[in-house]
């Protein structure tokens, strides 16, 4: 049976401390080890310190997994795409999946519980699995796609991908599994590593970037700073999902004032990031989880309590936007605006829109290169070969109105339930519950700006949600007092719930 309650009350903070002096020492290590691989642009020593780290404790393998696909472009050296034929590319996301898997595994053979994942969470999962196999088939029903290719090999690079992403849905389907057949509270200190960990890694993203930093110019902006090959727009909304932990660590009475000093550093250090790195994608995240990570944090408090942070927030409001108007980000928004009508963003969604016309149902191809193909092809001369920039569209360009139409249904279905534990947090007073449902919203709302279909922290992030759900709000919101995981699969046919 599944029980809406943890086996320990939720203000009990006993199972969730790790002793201060361990923790940071730990975090000075994986820092450390972070910036060189970040400088030395590959990702091995950092997979080779997370399998101790996951092993020693499991509350690490969440975060873990969050840092390494927010690094993940910034340790790629480059990547095949239509107009260029660069094959170093780094698989640091794969090899941390290759290192927590058996982990996982392990923990999952050896649960006293064993849970099944209820059919309304996993059929999205499987769904989604159908539209890559269908992708696949219908990329090459279109020789334009990959005729421009410069690898002939690249040809059959979605395949690969095809492949890939196969692989990392089972993974997701997997660790969903593994969440909820953890006790409740073993969830709820993998939040609480999270909220101290996250810090640290903002920290040294920010020191990599302006000591390391790509320099780079373009129209309407000078001397930027760019990490590796990482898509500015994708990584700066991940910053910000990962922020809302920094909000609130500063506003949570329990922490200490070292924590509040760290958690107010990520938040600056994210800012320094999005001004450098010239993202207006991480200007409206930025913004977003700000109001959100404000807002949260005013719930249910006194009104001289509000009116005084909301003056602490206008002055600083007033500060960041007087220190940052002369800034890289801010003057590229100025010209895009008025001088460039937005920027070839335009360009790629009508282009998008035009393909869309004329392959509606089921796409051009399940394949980034698909996307760029249909950019060259219906976008005017002169614009860059790119994706959407938007993953909506994008998922509608590459699997048809029919996987647009899906993808809508997960994403509505996700912020139901993610709803539903935002409530649960302020009604329990801890607000950690509600950060994965933030980092969510934040990283979707950030979607309709670039493509990230296939982002790896929204699909960690959504697993958390949906494991979050199962074990703390499922019974409440459902008719059936519980669900018998020792059932015959024609039981399960007739009683699905």
């Amino acid at each position: 049976m599944y029980s809406s309650l943890p086996r320990r009350p939720l203000g009990d903070d006993s199972s969730i401390k790790l002793n201060d002096i361990t923790f940071l020492a730990i975090m000075c290590v994986v820092s450390g080890v972070l910036f060189y691989c970040m400088a030395a642009s590959s990702s091995m020593l950092m997979v080779a310190v997370a399998v101790p780290l996951c092993l020693y404790d499991r509350s690490f393998v969440f975060p873990m997994l969050l840092t390494i696909a927010l690094c993940q472009g910034a340790f790629e050296a480059a990547e095949v795409t239509q107009s260029s034929a660069t094959q170093t590319t780094d698989f640091s996301e794969t090899l941390i999946i290759a290192a927590t898997a058996p982990m996982l595994l392990w923990d999952m053979a050896h649960d006293k519980w064993s849970r099944i994942t209820p059919y309304r969470f996993v059929i999205f999962y499987v769904i989604f699995l159908y539209f890559v196999f269908q992708g696949c088939i219908i990329y090459y029903q279109y020789p334009q796609n990959y005729k421009t290719l410069i690898l002939i090999h690249a040809k059959w690079s979605p395949v690969l991908h095809s492949i890939m992403k196969s692989i990392k849905i089972v993974f997701y389907i997997f660790y969903l599994r593994v969440l909820i057949n953890y006790p409740a509270e073993k969830n709820l200190k993998t939040l609480e590593t999270t909220r101290k960990f996250v810090p640290f890694i903002l920290i040294v993203m920010a020191i990599n970037l302006l000591v390391n930093g790509r320099a780079q110019s373009g129209a309407g902006y000078q001397d930027t700073l760019q990490l590796g090959d990482a898509h500015h727009g994708s990584f700066t909304a991940q910053l910000c999902a990962m922020s809302i932990y920094c909000y609130i660590s500063f506003f949570m009475k329990k922490a200490t004032l070292f924590s509040k000093g760290l958690a107010l550093a990520g938040i600056a250090a994210v800012g320094v990031c999005i001004m450098e790195m010239v993202s207006r994608n991480g200007l409206v995240s930025f913004a977003l989880v700000a109001l959100i990570g404000f807002y949260i944090n005013m719930r249910r408090k006194s009104w001289s309590y509000i009116f005084m942070w909301s003056i602490a927030a206008f002055f600083a409001i007033v500060v960041t936007a007087a220190i940052s108007y002369n800034s890289p980000t801010i003057q590229r928004a100025i010209y895009m605006t008025e001088q460039q009508g937005g920027g070839d963003r335009v360009y790629y969604w009508q282009a998008g829109a035009k393909a869309l016309e004329e392959h509606p149902l089921f796409g051009r191809g399940g394949d980034e290169s698909a996307s760029q193909a249909v950019v060259a092809e219906y976008a005017p001369a002169g614009t860059q070969d790119k994706v959407m920039h938007n993953t909506y569209l994008e998922m509608a360009v590459e699997y048809g109105l029919a996987g647009l139409f899906f993808y809508l249904c997960l994403l509505f279905f996700a912020l139901k339930w993610g709803y539903r534990l935002y409530k649960f947090a302020i009604d329990t007073g801890n607000l950690l519950i509600a950060a994965p449902p933030i980092s969510y919203v934040v990283l979707m709302v950030a979607a309709c700006f670039v493509s990230d279909v296939w982002d790896t922290s929204i699909w960690y992030n959504l697993s958390m949600i949906f494991a979050l759900s199962i074990q703390l709000v499922y019974e409440k919101y459902i008719s059936v007092k519980g669900v018998n995981t020792k059932i015959t699969l024609g039981q399960a046919v007739a009683n699905p719930y």
